[in-house]
């Protein structure tokens, strides 16, 4: 028990992005000041203009820089921060880390160290969770031969988890004993690169489970409440992409297990600030303990909005030494609330990472809309951190109105020179299992068919898309002038999978009519045009346009949440495309990243399929598959090296 107060009145936030901006949010609505630290990459960063001071740490490694625990202990001293708000990832859940802030008389904003230890490595966690009867799955530990030796003693399918991290890495799916030393050796890897921890574990797989998780906070005079479930199944690659509060379809003797069962295990540590137990439920409501993380959450947000608690804010005055100041009396849900993570990745690329300069933002105004931002116009995104861009939660009354208002938010917001993977978003969102609250863990994997992911456009979108790039394109061309919209002017462009001849067929500058492929003729007029926004009329309904005209002279298009870029050059004979692959002799850098993994040697003979290397982007492994039978001659790269867009990664003959 602490009675004593600890004034904050300056806090250095130990990470980036937008749990950074969202942290600063409160912290000045508090009246407290912000010490912003970023890499040479980030002088745009918008954590970094919001800060009150912010501090540029040398060095291009997150070794260097992020993870740096005697550099940032040494800004927060320069500075005169009084506290350090870790946010997610990153040092926040090391336990080394957080008894440093407190041997320099540093307050750490979240739990103690002896917390984050005892939670922090599942091993332990599971032993907590046993002693105290909350259930759990069967699984083996120890060494790697210990594991395979016993591995009998459990029934396939299996998964292997990192002992000391989540967030899906070191984590690997396993059907057959013939795969078990290879996963194991592979996630025990992947676990040491990410957190410096081989250990492992195995653990019985539930087919279709749900993932269910409960927030917590505790002061440091064991006052413990919860607020409430939250539903992160839809998840992909292990990654979580949609969240929602409370739990659709949750029978309420399940929920109360539940959260009773969170409560227990952080009342049985101790566990002060914000927390969260996360469980696996299987397809008959059989709930089992699976972790506990000892931080905020990047989906927080969804428990704010049906609570009313700044979550931030109880950490900050937890950590002050203050009470709480709500009881679980005080908790009460009202409405329905669901967030969606935007990252930077390429759905049309095997979901490759995504960087580059962002080059038109535009942001819609609905009501009941939160945005939590981590990046601003014309700012760079970088392979080093993490693909995360922000964060946009729904509110409604019902979870239906919810879903709507989502839906409407993505199809209208357009954010040009990145990829980002709304189109997966809005798939899920609008998917009849979705919309009923029937889905698992496995949705993404058994739902997303390839064909969803292709542009495919009903007629009606393409005459739309046809329509704004006729306008965009004669419009670039001062078209005002008298005579340019001269009659039976033709283009023939590429839409998606689509080869188009468009013949304008009317000198109007105002009223265009307009034949696609020889078809019918159609109208179209102008009712707005302005920077990176179009609208016109198709017919007797008006059509708006969010677009970019970038430098290489080809228009990017965003209309109703689909993105396509136009030119007028045709696209390429499939025959052409498949011929220069076959030539092809070289594998280049798709993205920037680290090469974690080289799979084949000189000298060997490959098949089209085979997996050649695991490049590390944006905290994402991207397995590179060789695209035809050939054998390798060269390989100029070596494992841990950091590559550049398009350098050589290997030679074949």
């Amino acid at each position: 028990m602490n009675s004593k107060l600890r004034q904050i009145n300056r806090i250095l936030i130990a990470n980036r992005g937008e749990i950074a901006v969202r942290i600063i949010k409160t912290a000045h609505k508090m009246g407290i000041e912000c010490i912003a630290i970023y890499t040479q990459f980030e002088e745009q960063a918008l954590h970094v203009k919001n800060a009150d001071i912010s501090v540029l740490m040398p060095g291009n490694k997150l070794q260097d820089t992020y993870l740096n625990q005697e550099l940032i202990i040494s800004i927060a001293q320069q500075y005169f921060a009084d506290a350090i708000h870790p946010g997610y990832g990153f040092l926040s859940e090391n336990s080394d880390f957080a008894a440093l802030c407190k041997k320099n008389k540093i307050n750490f904003i979240g739990p103690s160290a002896h917390n984050i230890e005892q939670m922090g490595n599942k091993e332990e966690a599971n032993k907590i969770a046993f002693q105290h009867n909350v259930p759990l799955l069967k699984k083996l530990t120890g060494s790697i031969d210990s594991i395979v030796k016993n591995v009998n003693q459990l029934k396939f399918p299996l998964i292997i988890k990192a002992a000391a991290g989540g967030g899906g890495k070191g984590m690997r799916l396993v059907h057959h004993i013939n795969e078990l030393q290879d996963m194991i050796n592979k996630a025990s890897e992947e676990a040491f690169r990410y957190f410096g921890n081989k250990s492992v574990y195995v653990e019985q797989y539930i087919e279709n489970p749900r993932h269910i998780e409960v927030q917590i906070l505790g002061d440091q005079f064991g006052n413990l409440i919860h607020l409430y479930e939250r539903d992160c199944s839809i998840q992909r690659r292990h990654q979580k992409i949609i969240e929602e509060a409370p739990a659709p379809n949750l029978p309420d003797d399940i929920r109360n297990k539940i959260l009773s069962d969170a409560l227990i295990i952080a009342k049985s540590i101790g566990y002060t600030n914000a927390g969260t137990i996360e469980f696996i439920l299987s397809p008959d409501n059989q709930h089992f303990f699976l972790e506990m993380n000892a931080r905020i959450q990047v989906e927080h947000t969804v428990t704010e909005e049906i609570t009313g608690v700044d979550i931030v804010e109880q950490q900050i005055l937890i950590a002050m030494g203050h009470r709480l100041n709500i009881i679980q009396d005080d908790i009460k849900v009202e409405g329905h609330a669901i967030e969606v993570r935007l990252y930077s990745e390429d759905p049309q690329n095997n979901y490759l990472p995504s960087h580059g300069v962002i080059r038109g933002l535009d942001i819609p105004n609905i009501p009941n809309i939160r945005i939590d931002n981590g990046i601003s116009n014309y700012e760079e995104i970088h392979s080093h951190f993490d693909s995360l861009l922000k964060k946009v939660t729904s509110k409604g009354n019902s979870r239906t109105i919810a879903i709507e208002k989502l839906t409407h938010f993505l199809k209208a917001y357009a954010l040009f020179g990145i990829e980002t993977n709304r189109d997966i978003l809005l798939y899920t969102l609008n998917h009849k299992d979705f919309i009923k609250g029937n889905f698992s863990t496995s949705f993404i994997s058994n739902v997303l068919d390839d064909a969803m992911m292709k542009n495919c456009f009903s007629s009606d979108e393409l005459k739309i898309f046809a329509s704004a790039y006729i306008i965009l394109k004669y419009k670039s061309h001062n078209s005002d002038k008298i005579g340019y919209w001269r009659q039976n002017r033709k283009h023939n462009v590429t839409i998606g999978e689509n080869n188009i001849d468009i013949c304008v067929l009317q000198n109007d500058p105002e009223v265009l009519t307009i034949q696609l492929n020889n078809d019918s003729l159609f109208k179209i007029k102008i009712v707005n045009f302005e920077k990176h926004h179009l609208s016109f009329t198709l017919g007797d309904t008006i059509h708006k346009i969010n677009y970019l005209h970038s430098d290489d002279h080809i228009f990017h298009l965003q209309y109703n949440g689909k993105k396509i870029s136009i030119s007028d050059k045709p696209k390429r004979n499939n025959r052409l495309i498949e011929s220069k692959t076959n030539n092809q002799k070289i594998l280049q850098a798709p993205t920037p990243g680290n090469i974690v993994e080289i799979l084949v040697k000189k000298g060997q003979s490959i098949k089209k399929g085979d997996a050649l290397m695991v490049l590390e982007a944006m905290k994402t492994e991207n397995t590179l598959i060789a695209w035809k039978n050939t054998i390798i001659s060269h390989i100029p790269v070596k494992l841990g090296e950091h590559v550049s867009l398009n350098q050589r990664l290997l030679e074949t003959e």
